[in-house]
């Protein structure tokens, strides 16, 4: 059983010639972090010096919040000084993507944030019209960019983001759709309970007197070498559990993984692929393609 939830299902013809000359901001918004760029989608390249990365603190006041992602949002405006054709923007869900809602609530991230009218903000702040920002649930921009970036274009693939939370999308020759596996039932709770930053740690921290701040930290301490193990067995045990319940019955060509979590591939892909019968793709870890993949989403004009 998935929590009720708001699913999107959208038919998206990605953009691979060149088109009238427009400039789209593109924002994706992290659980820890901002990063935004302006895309000139006539090269569809991004603007020289318009890329911008912004820690943020997700469980900050409101205030702390936006102040952070305008920090971003104006230095990338910086690099250009012609006005914008759209605004993109990649965000964590709950969240209502057509009307710019956050809902997020008991996240663990971003509460001080529920309720806000996100795209009214926006469009104030920046004179932007509200027809022209768009919004996308972060694994669903993931998997844009990586169907851009591969040319995947007629191939059927479940993009899979494992970090501070667990995202899920679908992409069948140019039909979109959000799967919030992440809330799916799984073991005694939900998927994003065991397949995230705080499922791994956690039940790391019930089997060693060691504490970790993060999956970095983990993986980069060489004297962590038990833990490591332990922690990613942990995770390969439940993505395989995850992907036999949830991702093989959409009989897809292949399932692509990225996020922060997925940086340590080295711990856990190659066996898990062995254990799973649909090719398993790294992704390409560069975030310039989630911007290309939401602007070649954007009708041409």
């Amino acid at each position: 059983m998935i929590r009720k939830t708001q699913v999107h299902l959208i038919h998206c013809q990605l953009a691979i010639k060149p088109m009238k000359k427009e400039l789209i901001l593109c924002i994706d918004i992290g659980g820890t972090h901002i990063t935004s760029a302006v895309v000139d989608r006539d090269a569809m390249q991004l603007v020289d010096r318009s890329f911008c990365y912004q820690p943020v603190d997700s469980q900050g006041s409101r205030q702390a919040i936006l102040a952070d992602w305008d920090q971003a949002i104006q230095q990338s405006l910086a690099s250009i000084n012609k006005p914008l054709e759209a605004m993109m923007i990649a965000i964590p869900g709950p969240f209502d993507y057509t009307q710019g809602i956050c809902l997020m609530d008991g996240m663990h991230k971003y509460q001080s944030l529920l309720h806000l009218d996100v795209k009214s903000y926006l469009a104030v702040t920046y004179g932007i019209p509200k027809s022209a920002i768009f919004f996308f649930n972060d694994a669903h921009a993931f998997l844009l960019g990586e169907i851009y970036h591969q040319h995947w274009f007629a191939k059927r693939v479940v993009g899979l983001t494992l970090g501070t939370g667990l995202g899920s999308a679908w992409y069948d020759k140019s039909q979109l759709k959000d799967l919030n596996y992440g809330s799916a039932s799984f073991r005694e709770g939900i998927a994003e309970d065991y397949i995230s930053t705080r499922g791994l740690l956690g039940f790391l921290a019930g089997k060693s007197n060691r504490s970790f701040a993060n999956v970095r930290e983990l993986v980069e301490d060489e004297a962590a070498a038990t833990e490591q193990k332990l922690a990613f067995d942990f995770l390969r045990e439940a993505l395989r559990e995850f992907i036999q319940a949830y991702i093989l019955p959409l009989e897809p060509d292949a399932i692509v993984i990225g996020g922060s979590i997925a940086k340590a591939e080295r711990f856990f892909l190659a066996q898990l692929q062995a254990e799973v019968p649909i090719p398993i793709q790294l992704a390409s870890m560069d975030e310039k393609n989630i911007f290309y993949g939401m602007a070649a989403s954007l009708p041409n004009s």
